[in-house]
Order: structure tokens, then sequence, then C-alpha cells
């Protein structure tokens, strides 16, 4: 933890630099993610975003290394979806994951409204509240131990909403927060269905083109019986920034793209080498 409170630090040593103007700040994140978790960042009204995502295998470790190509050769998870500007302060999406472990198949959508607009005068934050939830629709699994195995259609959801909270101090500076809680309808033996969570994002500036992103998420309730096989998700980006489209580059813990999987479900370690390298490509539309 402390080396993560470090990383951020060094991320707002770099990013310090002149203030906004007056009236409302624009652009704190370049797309409505960070990496993989959502961003205070909403699209114009009647805008159009097609994302395409991918996380491929371990890296390093027992499942990566020359033998799988640095994680190439396996695919961890792929996403693609659709997001829109209802208004300019809100957005709705829909998206289709491949999924990982047990959960496959997934359909995604949620909801984004901006609650608070940062301005140079009188507002100093951005607030945004997400409700986002996901559907696997594969076949129930026969064995009635399986999270996977659905009793009821019910038990197939899972929901998240969460509050973000950010600041952008600079041109080149932006540090987000964020609080939400998770329901999962049916988990395995000892989880909790419930389960309250916060983390940490940042965007730094190098350039007009090129940036760094890094992204954290901490559960504060799992429970002891079975703590020890969760990690928190981290990872760490560039972004490329072109004249219709923005690209992600990414190394994350995490095998899963969407925030109902990877913050209750990442069970990857850094330090084992299980991380993976991913990307995203996203393209708008004005509609």
């Amino acid at each position: 933890m402390k080396r993560i409170i470090g990383l951020f630090a060094a991320l707002a040593a770099i990013g310090s630099g002149a203030y906004a103007q007056d009236g409302a700040v624009l652009e704190s994140f370049s797309g409505t993610r960070v990496l993989s978790n959502h961003s205070v960042e909403l699209l114009p009204k009647r805008s159009l975003e097609f994302i395409v995502s991918h996380k491929f295998g371990d890296a390093a470790g027992a499942a990566g290394g020359l033998q799988n190509f640095g994680g190439f050769d396996n695919l961890a998870d792929v996403r693609i979806a659709f997001e829109y500007g209802v208004l300019d302060d809100l957005d709705i999406g829909i998206g289709r994951n491949k999924g990982v472990g047990l959960i496959t198949g997934v359909l995604d959508g949620f909801a984004k409204y901006k609650i608070l607009q940062q301005k140079e005068k009188r507002m100093p934050v951005n607030l945004v509240f997400v409700s986002s939830l996901i559907l696997p629709y594969k076949a129930a699994i026969s064995d009635p131990s399986s999270i996977a195995s659905y009793p009821k259609f019910l038990n197939r959801f899972t929901f998240t909403n969460q509050l973000l909270v950010s600041r952008k101090f600079s041109d080149r500076f932006v540090l987000q927060t964020n609080v939400g809680y998770n329901h999962r309808n049916f988990v395995e033996y000892q989880d909790a269905n419930g389960l309250i969570f916060a983390g940490v994002s940042a965007r730094t500036r190098f350039t007009k083109t090129i940036g760094m992103l890094v992204e954290y998420n901490h559960v504060f309730n799992r429970p002891d019986a079975i703590a020890a096989n969760f990690q928190d998700p981290l990872s760490v980006g560039i972004e490329i920034l072109t004249g219709g489209h923005s690209f992600v580059l990414g190394f994350s813990n995490s095998r899963a793209l969407n925030e109902n999987l990877f913050i209750p479900g990442t069970t990857s370690n850094w330090l084992d080498g299980q991380w993976r390298f991913g990307f995203s490509i996203n393209r708008r539309f004005k509609l």
C-alpha cells in the first residue's frame, strides 16, 4: 500500500502546472474509462463511442514466459461495447465480454450521471454516479456447488454502484477517487454477496497526445476465510491520442475488463508474474 501511495504522489509531482481557466474544467480524462474502471468523463450529447478491449494471458510466472510468448498466446478477456451520450450529463452503454473463469459469455450495461462539474471558482471537483450490471448468458453448470450453476435466473446478475470524485489540478494531472458497492446474487461458499470497495486513479500527461494512467481498487469486507485467495486489482498504462481514436496500452493483474468482474474477482498476483498486457481502442462518432 505504501508503494502505491508513493506512486500517486510521484505522479502528482510530475503533473503540477498551470491551473484551468475560468468556467467549467473540461476533459479530466481522455475517455470514459481510466483503464478498465469508469472515469468521471462523459460523452457529449448525441455522441456514440465504439470500444474494443483485450487482455492477454500471464506475461510471466508459471503460465507465462516464452512458452506462451509472454501471454500473447492466451486470451484472458475481450470486450466489445457501445456507449452513447443521451444528454451532456447522462451516458448509457452496453457491451459483451468473453468473461473469465466460470463466468463467461457476459452482457453488461450501465448508466452514468454527472452530478457536479468542476469549475475554476466555487466547484473544486467533479462528482459522477455510475450504476452497472452484468448478465452471463451461457448455459448453467450442472454442479450445484459451482457459482455458474445459477439455480434461479436472478442468480446470474451482478450489480455495481459507485461514486467517482475527481479534481483536475492542472492541464497535466488529474486525480480520481471512487467508492462503491458490488453485489453478486450468487457466490461461492463463505464469500459475501455484498462487497464495499474504494479506489484511486490518476492521469498525468507528458505531451498533448501521450499520458500515463494508474488505477487501483481495494475491497474492504472480504470474509477472512477466503480473503487470501483474492488480490487488489492494480493497473498501469499509457494513452496515445490521435485525431479520431484513442489507444490505451496497459498492464494489470486483473484478467477481466468489467468492474463487476475484476473488482470482486481478481486472484492474480503481480509479484508472482501474474500480470498481463492489454489494450483498448476507442472511436467516437457525432450523430
